[in-house]
């Protein structure tokens, strides 16, 4: 049974990492389509490779924090450390694609993997917290 907790934290990253990627298309698309109509390839891969850096970091480490904070309520204990195992997750998935699509892993992804571990380690604290005040009212 306790297996089955910290697969979820990863299951809970990977999802976390999809909901970034999808992100990321959206935004392109829209920037593409309806945004910015008429511009070159060149112009738009530049969009796509900044919009990918600053969604697949700042919002990658958001949407940690989110799955995170979904998966407390369904575990019973070491909240920090399975909000770190989600963080792992979506930094796995997030190096994997890299390299088959890059092949490599740019710098700006140690930036992105710390933002997401503090970020799933926080979404732990908070619940605990959150738990702890809840006892004492």
């Amino acid at each position: 049974m306790r297996e089955t907790r910290w697969l979820r934290s990863i299951g809970y990253g990977f999802l976390a990492e999809i909901a970034t990627i999808v992100t990321i298309i959206v935004v392109v698309m829209a920037y593409q389509y309806v945004l910015a109509r008429g511009l070159s390839e060149p112009e738009y891969t530049a969009f796509g490779q900044r919009a990918g850096e600053i969604i697949g970091v700042y919002v990658g480490a958001i949407y940690t924090y989110i799955f995170a904070r979904r998966l407390m309520p369904r575990i019973s204990s070491r909240f920090s450390e399975h909000g770190m195992v989600v963080a792992l997750g979506a930094i796995a998935l997030s190096i994997a694609g890299s390299i088959a699509g890059h092949q490599g892993v740019p710098l700006g992804y140690l930036l992105a993997s710390i933002l997401k571990i503090v970020a799933g380690a926080r979404a732990g604290f908070v619940y605990n917290r959150s738990l702890a005040l809840n006892r004492m009212v």
